[in-house]
């Protein structure tokens, strides 16, 4: 079926793979446009937060086929899609991955997948920026490698290593490859291990991924280009799991490349529902303030903070006095598609009663970000971005040289990789512990806060 005409809602359905830890949704139909390919990596990413990549295959077809959401090319998502192809059995196949590569792939007789890399020709296929940094090219990939050596003082602070990733890709001008790869390489139980960050250009993500089987495959042809000499080797992904990268190096160059290793499924298929382009451009989106009339659009998306991970005990007596307290001196701003309030924004300048442990030589000239979310059923569409990206234009204006924000601790809450994104830098060592009555008895009182800024 073909859907470039679709003018309405329309559903999809898919599964969801694990290769060596790095969960891909595999939605079943090949004949999306872009946009609506990227729609649908929304749709599914909003849905399944564990999903890192979405990919778009047909059983049903003859011919073998891939189609990444990005356009990017991804060594994990093609071996699984061959694992789908020949239904976990033994056997060899030829895929097209992205209409412009052919990969050769397929299932070992121990049950584990495997798949060659599309390997770029050049004499720049791997060039040294600075000692122990290179930059590895591969169709459709670029990778910076970056060896244990110089990695370490990166790796201190892994929470940090998403902002660390952009400011790499900055420093490189790979902002218009397709996408990118930043592998921090470390020592574990006697295994290279990587820490891969990896950004997708057309579908703007950017991942701290369980695992990469193109960034595996970088680390190792950087030993062999060092080495002079073909490879093997186990590296260990974050999620613990094996992928072995094979390297053929002969007459001082790289001819063949191929990853393998496990791929699991719960055997499950779900289903989605997609608001088409068309739907979702008549949609009047804007960015307002919440005014007293509309202070019932303020309590519904505050209540979002009584379900997890806050499950804070507010009542709507108290999410009035807060509105209140906000309104003194601060902007209090909703996300209304149409006439529904779905994302919240509030922010205000720092006062010098703020218990808060940061200090600036300028308080006057700093701003606190107070509050941002999204109704549950709206994220994964870019809105928390569209908020936060919103009140730092607006206190840019109003004169703020810096803005301030606390979250929880990584990982915990959706704003902590929107504020990377957007440039926010983490505030080592700065955190303080906030006390609040919670809706469930399991869920400890105290939560640990971090804080980031950024210039404005």
């Amino acid at each position: 079926m073909s859907f470039d005409n679709c003018n309405k809602s329309f559903s999809v359905e898919y599964s969801i793979y694990v290769p060596a830890g790095n969960d891909t949704a595999f939605v079943y139909g090949l004949n999306y446009t872009p946009q609506q390919k990227k729609l649908i990596n929304d749709a599914i990413m909003a849905k399944h937060s564990n999903v890192e990549q979405v990919g778009f295959v047909d059983p049903n077809r003859k011919l073998f086929e891939l189609q990444m959401a990005g356009g990017e090319f991804c060594g994990n998502a093609t071996r699984s899609a061959a694992a789908i192809y020949l239904n976990g059995k033994e056997g060899n196949l030829q895929m097209t991955v992205n209409v412009k590569d052919t990969i050769n792939a397929g299932v070992d007789k121990n049950g584990k997948a495997w798949c060659e890399i599309p390997l770029y020709h050049g004499a720049d296929v791997i060039t040294e920026k600075e000692p122990g940094i290179f930059i590895v090219k591969m169709n459709g990939m670029v990778t910076v490698v970056i060896q244990e050596n110089v990695a370490k003082k990166y790796l201190e602070n892994k929470e940090n290593l998403k902002a660390t990733g952009m400011d790499f890709i900055h420093q490189y001008n790979l902002e218009y490859s397709e996408a990118v790869g930043i592998m921090f390489c470390e020592r574990e139980k006697g295994l290279l291990k990587i820490n891969p960050i990896v950004w997708v250009k057309s579908i703007n993500t950017l991942f701290y991924e369980t695992a990469c089987g193109s960034g595996t495959t970088a680390v190792c042809m950087v030993e062999a280009f060092l080495n002079h000499k073909s490879q093997v080797i186990d590296i260990l992904q974050p999620s613990g799991m094996i992928i072995t990268a094979s390297i053929v190096y002969s007459e001082d160059e790289i001819s063949k490349a191929t990853i393998l290793g496990n791929v699991e499924t719960d055997g499950k298929k779900y289903s989605i529902e997609v608001l088409s382009e068309e739907e979702n451009g008549m949609m009047k989106r804007r960015i307002g303030a919440i005014t007293p009339d509309k202070i019932d659009d303020f309590i519904n998306l505050y209540k979002v903070f009584k379900n997890p991970p806050y499950y804070e005990a507010w009542s709507d007596e108290m999410i009035c006095e807060e509105y209140k307290n906000l309104l003194t001196d601060g902007y209090v701003c909703g996300y209304y598609l149409n006439d529904s309030c779905v994302g919240l924004v509030t922010f205000r300048p720092m006062r010098l009663k703020d218990l808060h442990p940061v200090h600036y030589e300028h308080p006057e000239k700093v701003a606190y970000l107070a509050d941002i979310t999204v109704l549950s059923e709206y994220r994964g569409q870019g809105i928390g971005t569209c908020l936060m990206r919103y009140a730092c234009e607006v206190l840019r204006r109003e004169g703020f040289e810096k803005v301030y924000m606390k979250t929880l601790e990584v990982g915990k809450s959706m704003s902590y990789d929107i504020a990377i994104k957007l440039g926010f830098k983490l505030l080592e060592g700065v955190t303080s512990v906030d006390r609040m009555e919670r809706t469930v008895k399991e869920r400890e009182e105290e939560d640990v806060k971090i804080y980031l800024d950024k210039e404005l």
